[in-house]
């Protein structure tokens, strides 16, 4: 199990679509707000480590061309995060907390994290689906926390509207480039 803890932090903690979104809204709402929209997402990885976990080697033999399709439509959708991000016109600092369903959303159309599972549950073929699932929901989590709070911190330092308009332009840019990585996978494999 120490192996896979070990394989999984720099997959779960690295700055991916989940992540950077919930730092993002760290910045912009009260931590307690994005615990619905937290959890939307932990039950999506839930979910589909246990689902990809249980079919990792039916996966490929089933649709490889639907694999990747799915990451071709979920990495323009990251791009698309992005790009909305980089031409907000309205720079509140408040707005609406997000919902439970829009972390659900959100974590179903992340094209990182099936590619996360796959890698991690082909490594260790050997051990338990669910004590796999449960490092990957365990540090997918605490990757959430880290970065919803280091976000908070920026929101609790009264960021004015320009600093606000550099953080979207700054998160924006990395997830278009996250989701254009993700999306053109599929072409140079």
């Amino acid at each position: 199990m120490i192996e896979t803890i070990i394989i999984v932090i720099p997959l779960m903690l690295s700055p991916g679509p989940a992540n950077l979104v919930s730092f993002v809204l760290g910045a912009r709402t009260r931590f307690y707000q994005l615990l619905p929209f937290q959890f939307g997402i932990i039950l999506v990885y839930g979910i589909i480590a246990f689902v990809f976990g249980s079919l990792t080697i039916q996966i490929n033999s089933i649709s490889p061309t639907g694999t990747k399709i799915v990451q071709i439509l979920g990495g323009l959708f990251i791009v698309y995060l992005g790009l909305q991000l980089l031409f907000r016109k309205s720079r509140e600092t408040e707005q609406k907390a997000p919902t439970f369903m829009n972390g659900v959303l959100l974590q179903l159309l992340n094209p990182k994290y099936p590619g996360v599972i796959l890698a991690v549950f082909t490594y260790r073929p050997d051990q338990p689906t669910w004590i796999t699932s449960l490092v990957l929901i365990s540090i997918g989590a605490l990757g959430l926390l880290i970065y919803s709070r280091v976000g908070a911190l920026l929101h609790t330092r009264s960021i004015s509207g320009l600093g606000f308009r550099s953080l979207d332009q700054v998160t924006g840019s990395l997830l278009c480039l996250v989701g254009v990585w993700f999306a053109i996978q599929p072409f140079i494999r």
